[in-house]
């Protein structure tokens, strides 16, 4: 089956933007993308006459933990029973996929809930966007573990992470994801200080790498990511602390920096506050200010920033994704086009993925989000929902809205 879009401005997340474009589909997968009277129209298309739309690539958000549902205090999520925290995590990803955001990368789940969700969206029995898990967390042994009951698979020295990285391999991991300093939402975690070192590191990496998997480093302080990238993993999230000589790194060795600047934007700028722990307000004040600098020192360096949210964590709630992008404009980090990039090829590339997501090109999968409004001359556009007009996943049409109840702390979850 075959279905067109015509008549829209296409921008393919290469750069280019086409003017009254067409936009062919065979089943899931791109056939043409270009000009009008380029190609001809196929007679059993189904056709969308998209004068005065916008189309762009599938968004992708490289960092999410789609079993966090933006409590204010992350903790109480670990007092949920796992069945209804895998249940609201369908509603979300199904939230994330009407939203815009055709793919994510889950960077840690607790109990394996991303694999179970990720299956449910392969066999069709939920809606939702492309997942690809890492299980649990590979880390070593330390305070604030037990804040996050379940996520976490605490493991010391060289033998010891391998089997780590070789149990969520079994589980059905996409990537593996390993702890290469403190963490901001962890009390007693110091962000900064180094935690696995770099032999391993590079145990859970070789381990990957075997079966074709990448391996995720969460590392703020600048030991951290040194150790991480050397060890050779493929992308760093957050590198909030990073020196010159890390992001240096980072740069040489062509691994891919996850932007993540939504968990503190969301912490701070929430409606309500109410109930967030002081030590993670405190952290996210400091935090921030610090990223946003680091960040932009980055990309002005040349490193490949790709778009991640940290979905899940306080008020950062699932289908808000957009918001990375619009601060990366507002901010001055990035022109929207950029930011565009961002948040469709260079993500793709990082997760691995360049030769079947992130642009609009024949040959690839068919994700893509039709706009009202053009995003290149109003990034805001992207963070509304009113803006989105249709969204395919693999030559799909997604049907349903939004359920913006899912953005209310007023959801216990059986916690009153």
């Amino acid at each position: 089956m075959h279905t067109v879009l015509k008549g829209m401005t296409l921008i393919d997340g290469t750069r280019r933007v086409v003017e009254d474009a067409v936009l062919v589909f065979e089943d899931s997968m791109i056939t043409f993308a270009g000009e009008k009277g380029a190609v001809e129209q196929p007679a059993d298309a189904i056709v969308y006459n998209l004068d005065g739309k916008f189309v762009i690539p599938g968004l992708i958000d490289s960092h999410i933990h789609l079993d966090m549902h933006g409590m204010a205090d992350t903790y109480h999520e670990s007092l949920v029973e796992d069945k209804l925290r895998t249940i609201r995590a369908t509603l979300e990803m199904g939230n994330t996929i009407r939203a815009g955001i055709t793919t994510v990368r889950n960077a840690g789940s607790a109990h394996y809930i991303d694999i179970a969700v990720r299956k449910a969206v392969e066999e069709s029995l939920i809606v939702g966007p492309r997942i690809l898990a890492s299980g649990k967390i590979i880390c070593m042994h330390s305070a604030g573990n037990e804040y996050f009951e379940g996520l976490y698979h605490e493991a010391d020295g060289v033998d010891e992470n391998r089997k780590a990285a070789r149990e969520q391999l079994k589980q059905g991991a996409d990537l593996l994801k390993v702890m290469a300093t403190g963490a901001i939402m962890n009390p007693g975690g110091i962000p900064g200080a180094p935690h696995l070192d770099v032999d391993e590191i590079r145990a859970v990496v070789e381990e990957g790498k075997k079966v074709g998997k990448h391996t995720a480093a969460h590392a703020h302080g600048a030991q951290g990511i040194k150790n991480a990238v050397t060890a050779g993993v493929r992308t760093i999230e957050h590198g909030t602390l990073a020196d010159k000589e890390a992001l240096q790194m980072i740069l040489d060795n062509n691994v891919f920096l996850t932007s993540t600047l939504s968990s503190n934007f969301w912490m701070l700028h929430a409606q309500t506050k109410d109930g967030l722990p002081q030590f993670m307000s405190e952290k996210a004040n400091e935090v921030a200010k610090i990223r946003r600098e680091n960040l932009h020192r980055a990309i002005s360096m040349g490193v490949k920033v790709m778009m991640g949210t940290d979905a899940g964590t306080p008020y950062n709630f699932h289908g808000k994704n957009a918001m990375e992008l619009v601060q990366y404009v507002k901010l001055g980090l990035m022109d929207e086009m950029a930011a565009i990039v961002a948040s469709t090829k260079t993500a793709a590339d990082g997760i691995g993925l360049l030769d079947q997501l992130g642009t609009l090109e024949k040959g690839k999968f068919a994700d893509c989000v039709v706009l009202r409004e053009n995003p290149l001359g109003n990034i805001e556009s992207l963070a509304s929902l009113d803006n989105i007009y249709l969204v395919f996943k693999e030559g799909s049409l997604i049907s349903g809205e939004v359920d913006t109840n899912q953005w209310s702390p007023a959801s216990p979850l059986g916690l009153t």
